[in-house]
């Protein structure tokens, strides 16, 4: 049986972990495990954690970040510690909140086995027979964003920050090898390191956007107007850093 682990990061999550959630979806699912990465939280998160790991039979790891480093390191560092194991066949990573749920994330990891797909990308597609709950601003925002990164950086992707992703372990080794520039758009570095390993044409073949059926906005996000106005700059990194 073919194994898979799926990197959280949290920071400041307690009022947002859903323990009897998580370990429900390890005891039907014994293909799945947890790599969890506090980020330096000063809630009670690590608790919680430790909590999860002392009732998940093994399959749960716990990593500590003894400073906020943010989510795109944290992602990057869980992933690094699933893939030194050895033990896993994929390797994704999601939130905390479960906005994605985990039954979503078991569509895209079967998704990615019986298409045979390097990565594939959950995408917040509203359409009939699907329950995406986002507030209207959120959604325009989104698309503005979406626009502005295939008018800069040519990615023919729908939603690149959707955070639920699912990557062959074959792939990660030389794409988390180095810490990201940004702060909120290590999606978008994701495949932009991908492409720099693969042609155009077998990036398309290999990379695939999964519409979610279920994705519920939660409350407690941290990413702040700042940083939203910071996008368009992060987004002209990314485009010089990674141009060849």
């Amino acid at each position: 049986m073919s194994k898979t682990a799926i990197v959280i990061p949290c920071y400041n999550e307690c009022a947002r972990l859903d323990k009897s959630v998580f370990l429900q979806f390890l005891k039907e699912r014994p293909e799945y495990f947890y790599v969890f990465v506090n980020d330096g939280s000063f809630d009670d998160t690590l608790k919680m954690l430790r909590c999860i790991e002392a009732e998940s039979m093994n399959r749960t790891i716990v990593i500590e970040n003894k400073n906020n480093v943010g989510k795109a390191e944290s992602v990057r560092r869980g992933m690094q510690t699933a893939l030194a194991s050895g033990e896993f066949e994929n390797i994704g990573f999601l939130d905390a909140d479960l906005s994605t749920p985990l039954d979503e994330f078991d569509k895209l990891n079967k998704y990615l086995k019986t298409e045979n797909k390097k990565a594939v990308f959950g995408s917040r597609l509203k359409r009939m027979g699907a329950s995406i709950d986002r507030t209207f601003i959120r959604h325009v925002t989104g698309r503005i964003f979406a626009t502005l990164i295939g008018w800069m950086i040519r990615l023919p992707f729908y939603d690149t920050q959707c955070g639920a992703k699912i990557f062959r372990s074959s792939i990660l080794g030389p794409i988390i090898e180095e810490p990201f520039i940004t702060k909120w758009l290590f999606d978008v570095e994701i495949i932009m390191r991908f492409k720099q390993l693969a042609e155009e044409h077998t990036l398309r073949d290999s990379i695939s956007e999964y519409p979610v059926s279920v994705w519920k906005e939660v409350g407690g996000s941290k990413l702040n107007w700042k940083d939203v106005y910071r996008i368009p700059l992060d987004l002209y990194r990314i485009r010089i850093h990674y141009s060849y």
